[in-house]
């Protein structure tokens, strides 16, 4: 998975020369930069403990000297602590650990509404989870797990990513499909082909390949209903020519005659001129 990208919040430099006297201050300050450093050094859940605490232990400092002191800490952890979520969550999606991710990137959206946070928002979270919901259905797609792939995909709500699942399943059924036809096994072709429809039922080559199918084992009104889609989605010699010859063979000369004579392909038309001669009368 590539690197996933998020936005960094701009953090206020906090530059700590605070005199007071008070111990309170000073515990907080010093909580505070070992939050700091933890997250400088890409620590992050240790990082969101002392941001944490440190934040708790601010807001309970009331002595109005201390008040810018207080109120740059505040500001810090307001951005460190949602972006240490999402860094965390940005690394479990790199290692594949994709539910774990989505809980982090959750977190990050629930840390931002908690500390006030507008940088983060519902819609900006919910654009990367589903991103990593479109990867993880990807790999199971991959994989050939394709319910859970679609199971996956289904929680993004997005159609677009969604079709474009059921498309690359889709494809995966046409090679058994086309492989099984050539291998003259024409009832493993038929049962791929028919889950090449249930996900993309647009797809003129499954049916023109169940079509064919069911006309080889004599099936001529499968074969019929099949082919009529396919040349409605589009039309083809192939398509036309087995179409003409399974209405032939169903006795409608007049359907046969009307599809043979749409048969345009050299290799074809021979056979299909000669056949006119017998239901074009």
């Amino acid at each position: 998975m590539k690197q996933m990208k998020f936005l960094l919040l701009p953090l206020i430099a906090l530059v700590i020369s605070f005199g007071a006297k008070a111990q309170d201050i000073n515990a907080v300050v010093e909580q505070f930069n070992k939050g700091s450093e933890a997250f400088k050094a890409e620590n992050y859940q240790q990082a969101i403990a002392d941001l944490e605490a440190a934040f708790t232990a601010a807001i309970a400092i009331t002595d109005e000297d201390a008040a810018e002191t207080v109120e740059g800490i505040k500001t810090n952890c307001k951005n460190m602590i949602p972006f240490s979520y999402s860094a965390i969550a940005g690394s479990l999606a790199s290692e594949g650990k994709y539910d774990e991710a989505v809980e982090y990137f959750n977190k990050s959206l629930a840390a931002a509404e908690k500390y006030g946070n507008t940088e983060i928002t519902k819609e900006s979270v919910t654009d990367i989870i589903n991103s990593v919901y479109s990867v993880q259905a990807t790999n199971y797609a991959k994989n050939g797990e394709f319910a859970n792939a679609i199971k996956t995909i289904t929680k993004t709500g997005d159609e677009e990513a969604i079709d474009k699942i059921n498309k690359y399943i889709a494809a995966a059924y046409l090679k058994e499909a086309q492989a099984a036809q050539k291998a003259k096994e024409y009832k493993a072709a038929i049962e791929k082909s028919k889950q090449v429809t249930e996900y993309n039922p647009e797809s003129e080559s499954a049916y023109l390949i169940l079509g064919v199918s069911y006309f080889q084992l004599k099936q001529y009104k499968d074969a019929v209903a099949a082919l009529e889609k396919c040349v409605a989605l589009k039309e083809s010699a192939q398509a036309y020519y087995f179409l003409a010859a399974a209405y032939q063979q169903s006795g409608n000369n007049t359907k046969a005659c009307q599809n043979y004579k749409k048969v345009n392909d050299p290799k074809l038309s021979a056979n299909a001129q000669a056949q006119m001669k017998v239901v074009c009368k």
